[in-house]
């Protein structure tokens, strides 16, 4: 019984092997798909899209030779050395059609019943502004007030102007006061897209210490919600700040958010919070105390 049962199966092994035989030898007629690889292109010219058109093409071949092309590289290679910057036009051929030369096949025809337009955009060099990420807020903090020398400096970046013209900066990779070795810190910057080449990815930056001063501020308004149906006497305060000379020689009124902290009264008396720029700090601040009126009260 296994003996009749393996005798079968070796003739159905065989079959299948007899009819995958014919089926390479034969030939045939299918429509494939091929895609287009741009050669010379010029040097300030390129695609402004990464992906290109693809030509449908009826071909004849044997089974074997249509199974090889699958799996090889094939493409229309279109010459664009007479490109110009916009929409260029462009008519594959049959003798445009690279493939192994172990393949051996018939172009029947090439589907043109769409236009095939391939858009080129101008390469050039723009200078963007630079953009430091920090890890965490203590480093931004330290940086703040140990400088970045330069840190305005701008960055030369290549791509497409369609590309460059929609970027505002180049940020940095996350840096930290750890990466710092006698006094230099290199940055490594990050590309914004893959078309843009960044041609200086890494650069050193000198930090030094920057100068800590001191400033007095002046009425700032104190900032309470209307809900609350309350009055304060007074209305403003002043507060003393400190932090690196660059930041707080700016600041003014406006640049410190004061509000009142009505979360613990005493006497009907309340604190002031603050909300400063990353580095400044507050000394003190005057008055201390805020008089709260409660105004539905009799």
């Amino acid at each position: 019984m296994k003996s009749n049962l393996s005798i079968k199966l070796l003739v159905v092994f065989i079959a299948v092997i007899l009819w995958f035989h014919q089926i390479l030898i034969k030939h045939h007629s299918l429509k494939v798909t091929i895609p287009i690889d741009l050669v010379q292109t010029p040097e300030n010219l390129i695609p402004d899209s990464s992906r290109l058109p693809e030509v449908n093409v009826d071909i004849s071949a044997t089974g074997k030779d249509i199974l090889l092309l699958h799996f090889s590289n094939k493409s229309f290679q279109i010459d664009t050395s007479h490109f110009r910057y916009g929409k260029n036009q462009i008519a594959p051929k049959a003798d445009q059609l690279v493939y192994s030369d172990k393949i051996k096949l018939k172009i029947i025809s090439i589907d043109r019943t769409e236009d095939f337009f391939i858009n080129m955009d101008k390469l050039v060099e723009r200078e963007k502004s630079l953009k430091i990420q920090y890890a965490s807020a203590n480093d931004e903090e330290y940086f703040l007030k140990n400088r970045v020398k330069n840190a305005n400096r701008k960055i030369t970046v290549k791509g497409p102007l369609a590309i460059l013209n929609e970027i505002e900066y180049i940020q940095t990779k996350k840096i930290s006061y750890k990466m710092i070795k006698e006094g230099i810190l290199g940055i490594e910057l990050i590309s914004p897209d893959p078309k843009v080449e960044i041609l200086e990815v890494k650069i050193d930056f000198e930090i030094t210490n920057a100068k800590i001063i001191q400033k007095t501020i002046s009425l700032i308004p104190i900032k309470y919600s209307e809900n609350e149906n309350i009055s304060i006497i007074p209305q403003k305060v002043s507060v003393m700040v400190s932090g690196p000379k660059e930041i707080v020689e700016k600041l003014n009124s406006n640049s410190i958010i004061a509000k009142l902290s009505t979360s613990i009264l005493r006497k009907d008396f309340a604190s002031v919070t603050f909300e400063v720029p990353t580095g400044v700090k507050i000394i003190e601040y005057t008055p201390q105390r805020i008089q709260v009126i409660h105004n539905d009260r009799k």
